[in-house]
C-alpha cells in the first residue's frame, strides 16, 4: 500500500464546544461551513461535545464567548468538579499543523492498519497526536512546537514528505510503499521509555445507537451540500427520515418536559397556599391600623404563609441528542460526511444522489424501503457497510497524553478489525463496521 504524508500549508486552532452549548453559537459555526475558500475544516459532534479544527484567522466569535466564559469561571471560582465550569467553550492555546495522509492502492483499503503504523512511532516518541479519517484523506494533527520532531521520525521511519515550501526532489520522492519500511523501524508504540497511557473505564467506551457512513461530497455541487450540512448542524428536526420499510419520520428534538416552568422553580407552591398571596398581604397590612371595632373577625385573619421549600435534587441528565454523531471535513482537495445513514438519504435523496461519492450504502436503503418486511429474509446485508461509532471519553486527559491515538488502534488492528478514527478535543471515536461494535467495545475497555 503506497502512502504519501503532506504538510497542509495552514495553522489550526481547536474549538470545544459542549454539545449543551450549540445552539447558542449556530452563528459561528453556520459561518464556517459557508465560506467558500479555506484550506482546511473539520467538525465533528457527539453526544458530549462538538470539536472543531478551524484556522487561526477565523476565530473572532469563539473567542468573545471563550473570553466571557473564562471570566465567569474565575469569578466563581468553581472548581474542576463544578458544573459550570465543566460547560465552557474552549479554545486551545497552541496552534497545530497537519499531516494529509493519501493511501494510492488499488486494493481493499485498510484503513486500521494505517492509523495503528503512522501513529506508533509518535507514540513512541511522547508526542501526542490528534487523528481523523474521512472518505478521501486521513489526516494527523501535530503541535507545531513538535512538528519538526514528528517530521523526522518519519522521515527515519522511511517516510518521504512533501511540502509545498519545499518540493520533493522527484515527482515520485514523497510516495512510499509500506512494504519497503525500513525493517529496522519497529512499528510497536511500546518501544522505548515512556509514560503509560491508561485505558478508559468501561462506562467510558459508549456505542452511539446510530447507522452511520461515510460519503464523499463533489465539489461541483459543494453551494448546494453545505446548505444540507446546515441543515444537518443547525435544524436537524427539519430532516424526514426514512424509517424502516418506507415510513418517514422527523427527527426528533429532545426538549424539556412539558412542564417547561421546572427551569425556574422546581415546585410549584402547596394547594393550601393562598393563590394571590401579594393581595392577602396588602389586605393583612392594611387594617392593621383600623379601630378594633372595624377589624375584621378573627375567622377572616391571614394565617402567616407556608415557607417555600425548595427541591435541591438535582435534575436528571439531559436526553441524547437527536443525532449522536457526525464529522465535516473540507479541504481544497475534497470533503467528506460521515453521518446517520438515513439522515444522509435525507438529505441526498435519489434525485440529488449526484452530490454524493459512496459505495451503494444510500442506494441499497432506497431498495430496503420497499421492501416487504416478510420477504426480507437477508437481514445482514442491511448491515454492509454500516459503522458504529465507539465514544471514548478522554476529559480527565488533556491534550497532551501522548499514545491514546495507537494505543486504541492497536487493539483493534490486532483483533482484525477495520476502523476509522475521529478525534475530537474531549473524547476519541472510533468508527467499526456495525456487526463488530460490541467485540470492540469489550476490547477497548480492557486495553
Amino acid at each position: 500500500m503506497q502512502v504519501t504524508i503532506s504538510l497542509l500549508p495552514t495553522s489550526l486552532s481547536l474549538v470545544h464546544i459542549p454539545r449543551s452549548r450549540l445552539a447558542q453559537l449556530t452563528h459561528p459555526v453556520l459561518h464556517h461551513i459557508l465560506q467558500p475558500t479555506q484550506t482546511f475544516l473539520n467538525m465533528t459532534c457527539n453526544e458530549i461535545e462538538m470539536s472543531l479544527f478551524v484556522e487561526r484567522t477565523d476565530l473572532a466569535e469563539f473567542e468573545k464567548v471563550a473570553r466571557r466564559d473564562r471570566q465567569r469561571r474565575r469569578g466563581s471560582q468553581g472548581s474542576a468538579g463544578d458544573p459550570v465550569a465543566r460547560e465552557n467553550v474552549e479554545i486551545s492555546y497552541e496552534m497545530w499543523s497537519v499531516l494529509q495522509i493519501d493511501s494510492h492502492s488499488d486494493q481493499l483499503d485498510n484503513s486500521g492498519a494505517r492509523i495503528n503504523e503512522l501513529s506508533a512511532p509518535l507514540a513512541a516518541a511522547g508526542i501526542s497526536i490528534l487523528y481523523q479519517s474521512s472518505y478521501m484523506s486521513d489526516f494527523i494533527f501535530v503541535k507545531e512546537s513538535r512538528l519538526p520532531e514528528a517530521l523526522s521520525l518519519f522521515s527515519a521511519a522511511g517516510f518521504s514528505l512533501y511540502s509545498p515550501n519545499c518540493p520533493p526532489a522527484s515527482p515520485t520522492a514523497a510516495v512510499l510503499t509500506r512494504a519497503n519500511s525500513p525493517t529496522g523501524v519497529r512499528t510497536d508504540a511500546d518501544t522505548g521509555p515512556r509514560s503509560k497511557s491508561h485505558s478508559p473505564h468501561a462506562g467510558q467506551v459508549h456505542v452511539l445507537k446510530s447507522d452511520l457512513t461515510c460519503v464523499g461530497l463533489q465539489d461541483a455541487a459543494a453551494e448546494q451540500w453545505s446548505l444540507k450540512i446546515v441543515k444537518l448542524v443547525a435544524f436537524p428536526d427539519l430532516i424526514q427520515t426514512q424509517s424502516a420499510y418506507g415510513s418517514p419520520s422527523p427527527i426528533s428534538i429532545s426538549d424539556s418536559d412539558s412542564d417547561s416552568e421546572d427551569g425556574y422553580f422546581s415546585h410549584s407552591p402547596s394547594s393550601d397556599t393562598p393563590v394571590s398571596s401579594a393581595t392577602s398581604n396588602s389586605h393583612s397590612r392594611s387594617t392593621s391600623d383600623l379601630p378594633s371595632a372595624l377589624k375584621p373577625p378573627s375567622k377572616h385573619l391571614i394565617s402567616p404563609l407556608t415557607p417555600l421549600r425548595i427541591d435541591t435534587t438535582p435534575l436528571p441528565p439531559p436526553p441524547p441528542p437527536s443525532i449522536p454523531f457526525f464529522s465535516f471535513t473540507r479541504t481544497a482537495e475534497g470533503s467528506s460526511l460521515t453521518t446517520d445513514v438515513r439522515v444522509l438519504a435525507a438529505l441526498f435523496p435519489e434525485t440529488e444522489r449526484h452530490m454524493v461519492i459512496c459505495g451503494g450504502e444510500l442506494d441499497f436503503l432506497d431498495q430496503s424501503a420497499h421492501m416487504n418486511p416478510e420477504d426480507d429474509d437477508d437481514s445482514e446485508q442491511e448491515e454492509t457497510g454500516m459503522l458504529r461509532c465507539l465514544q471514548i471519553d478522554l476529559r480527565r486527559f488533556g491534550l497532551d497524553k501522548h499514545g491514546l491515538v495507537n494505543r486504541f488502534s492497536r487493539v483493534l488492528e490486532q483483533a482484525n478489525i477495520n476502523h476509522m478514527y475521529s478525534s475530537t478535543v474531549k473524547t476519541a471515536n472510533l468508527l467499526v463496521e456495525k456487526r463488530h461494535a460490541l467485540r470492540a467495545q469489550a476490547l477497548l475497555r480492557s486495553c
